[in-house]
């Protein structure tokens, strides 16, 4: 196997593993990943083939400077976030080094700077495919260095790596495998067993993460339908009483909006209050409730580019590592800030369809200048039903039952939409038929408001957890009664949903599923995991459920799921590892000769040696094996070099077969020890 091609595909690969680290952060700018990958490209391409270096080194240092001064200049002129302008600077340097004329310290450069990329995009992203890349970083780096260290040494010595025999083998491969598994268990350990910080060393000056804007304390026509378009995950929520249930008319209330100017509602004002907090739980709702009642929910909830949480129905109390969180006179809560990463939280909520509060705002019945088709429409709608309630709901039928949703056609060009969706169009998205109703009900006397979060869930059976995407995404009316309070009206017709097979839809639940367990157990590790994992391992007798103790293995072998279940797959691990151990194990002892009759050898070298010091001839510590034999033969020793070369050619030459050598070299012992 020639040693510089397998260095130089190995030494790319290491630094390619560092900038696909940073490539699925997708918080880079794009030219400088373009560059960086091309440069990478060109380099390998060009010493494959023996090519001389692309650029000049003073060319290359010019480079240097200039791109560092670009990024000087973007952090402290431009204001551009500081962790992404260095790790640009990382990449356009590391361009320039490989495209330039290297030497060894040139790789070890190249190969630190690899390892800076790997770290800055573990400050990046907190998704899994980082824990895809650093596994393979943590086995491919030390083969690397091993190699690295081999060539290092072998043209210190004045010879090339390529014309050393066997210095690339599969003992060395296994040896270096070996010491990934240790470095890997070291990992672990010191990933359980670090002690665990509340906050991060550089803040959220230095955080970026992607985030999907669109909930905001604005909402213009046709903006939920895009969100609509998305179909990545939103949050995921486990909910108290586990299973499967009926998800379609679970509402996630996010942001509720009161002023309308005839294209987009936004808030009327601005005001927050902090909510009173107990250690980390804080109090939403301080009216007497039920405890019985109350919905749990534990929601991990992804970057959305908004501060924005969401809650099911009415929150009474969240709790979570939240710093502040806030709310506002429309119920909305909010943290301090958009969080760059996830977070996860707990929520109370009653069951009731809406947040059945006194309140009422001034602006609940507001209303911009409108078409007058519109407000006859809804005295029309609703003339011979009396009651304020009977009026809402009759518009909410009307709506669901005359109009037709859609996200192609939207109405968003004329200059009133809601009347060119209610006369013209007659088919729209859900923050029309919203808009519709909240105007209608506001021109008959009817205090209303429109509320953006999401509708419906998904039930994932690996996790067993719901999962809301952005295609979920909804707006929905809340009408103010005098003796109800705010109560939920929804008047867009079914939403349909594209259908997807069982296949993909299995497959994409286990990959949600793996990431759900990668951001709990690894993400967001805790001290308290620590603390859990530590009491546990001190209390063996606690590590089985309670009901396995005391019962007979046969007992437990019957309590196991029907045959086709998950532990027919691990048992088929299982048996895969055991005969894969064996193939292993069989081939290490039919090649066991190679190393024994090499052992021998060298004894028989060491007798050799043992025997000349007798004679007073003793080999110095800094002499070759060829010049202690040519310095023996001069002295009168005359079998010496025979015997040296014996050894050598059944210590170094990789024969299996080395019978014939071991005699001869054992009739020169006899000849010499006479």
């Amino acid at each position: 196997m020639n040693f510089h091609v397998v260095f130089l595909l190995s030494s790319y690969l290491l630094i390619f593993l560092g900038q696909a680290g940073l490539f699925l952060t997708e918080e880079l700018s794009s030219p400088y990943l373009l560059f960086a990958a091309l440069a990478t490209l060109l380099g390998a391409t060009r010493e494959l083939k023996g090519a001389r270096e692309v650029l000049p080194s003073w060319i290359a240092n010019i480079a240097i400077l200039l791109v560092l001064a670009l990024s000087l200049f973007s952090i402290f002129f431009l204001q551009a976030l500081p962790l992404q302008e260095l790790v640009h600077f990382l990449l356009a340097l590391q361009a320039v080094k490989i495209v330039a004329a290297k030497k060894g310290r040139d790789w070890l450069q190249l190969y630190l700077l690899s390892f800076f990329s790997l770290l800055a995009a573990s400050a990046l992203t907190v998704e899994i495919s980082f824990a895809a890349i650093f596994l393979c970083y943590l086995f491919a780096a030390p083969w690397v260095l091993v190699l690295f260290h081999l060539k290092s040494a072998t043209e210190a010595a004045g010879k090339s790596p390529d014309g050393e025999a066997r210095l690339v083998s599969w003992s060395l491969l296994r040896l270096v495998g070996a010491l990934d598994l240790v470095l890997l268990a070291l990992t672990v350990f010191f990933f359980i067993s670090f002690p665990r910080l509340s906050a991060g060393f550089f803040g959220n000056a230095w955080a970026t993460g992607s985030g999907v804007t669109g909930f905001s304390d604005r909402l213009a026509l046709g903006e939920v339908a895009e969100i609509q378009k998305n179909n990545a995950v939103a949050m995921r929520v486990i909910m108290e009483q586990a299973g499967p249930r009926d998800g379609a008319e679970l509402y996630w209330r996010g942001v509720t909006l009161d002023l309308f100017d005839g294209r987009r509602w936004q808030k009327s004002r601005g005001d927050i209050a902090p909510l009173r907090r107990f250690g980390e739980t804080y109090v939403v709702d301080e009216s007497p409730s039920d405890a019985g009642s109350l919905v749990r929910q534990r929601i991990t909830l992804e970057p959305l580019g908004s501060p924005a949480l969401f809650t099911l129905s009415a929150p009474v109390a969240i709790s979570g590592r939240l710093p502040y969180l806030f709310r506002d006179s429309l119920g909305n809560l909010q943290t301090a800030y958009p969080s760059p990463f996830q977070i996860s939280y707990e929520v109370l909520s009653r069951p009731e369809a809406g947040w059945k509060e006194k309140t009422l705002e001034a602006h609940a019945l507001q209303l911009p200048p409108v078409d007058p088709r519109i407000l006859q429409l809804a005295r029309r709608t609703t003339d011979e039903i009396p009651e304020q309630s009977g009026k809402a709901r009759a518009l909410e039928r009307h709506l669901r039952e005359n109009y037709r949703y859609s996200l192609q056609g939207l109405p968003v060009g004329g200059e009133e939409p809601l009347a060119d969706f209610l006369f013209e169009a007659r088919q729209g998205n859900c923050e029309y038929f919203a808009s519709a109703l909240a105007v209608m009900l506001r021109s008959l006397g009817i205090p209303a408001r429109v509320v953006n979060g999401y509708l419906g869930a998904e039930w994932n059976p690996y996790g067993e957890y719901y999962v809301i995407r952005q295609s979920n995404a909804h707006s929905w009316v809340e009408a103010h009664f005098a003796d109800q309070g705010w109560m939920r009206f929804d008047p867009t017709p079914s939403i349909p949903r594209p259908p997807r097979g069982n296949l993909f839809r299995s497959f994409t639940h286990f990959v949600d599923f793996l990431r759900m367990r990668w951001y709990r157990h690894v993400v967001n590790f805790t001290f308290m995991d620590q603390y859990e994992l530590f009491t546990a391992i001190r209390q063996p007798n606690k590590w089985f459920e309670p009901g396995l103790r005391g019962r007979s293995v046969r007992e437990m072998l019957r309590a196991l799921p029907a045959p086709g279940g998950w532990w027919m797959g691990l048992l088929f691990l299982l048996a895969c590892l055991v005969v894969a151990w064996k193939r292993l194990h069989g081939r290490t002892k039919r090649g066991a000769r190679v190393p024994g009759l090499a052992y021998q050898a060298t004894e028989r070298y060491r007798r050799l040696l043992d025997i000349l010091k007798k004679r007073q001839l003793i080999k110095n510590s800094g002499e070759t094996a060829d010049e202690f034999s040519r310095r023996a033969e001069a002295g009168g020793f005359g079998p010496v070099g025979e015997f040296t070369s014996l050894y050598q050619k059944s210590r170094f030459s990789g024969e299996r077969d080395f019978t014939r050598e071991l005699g001869r070299m054992d009739q020169i012992l006899v000849q010499l020890g006479k």
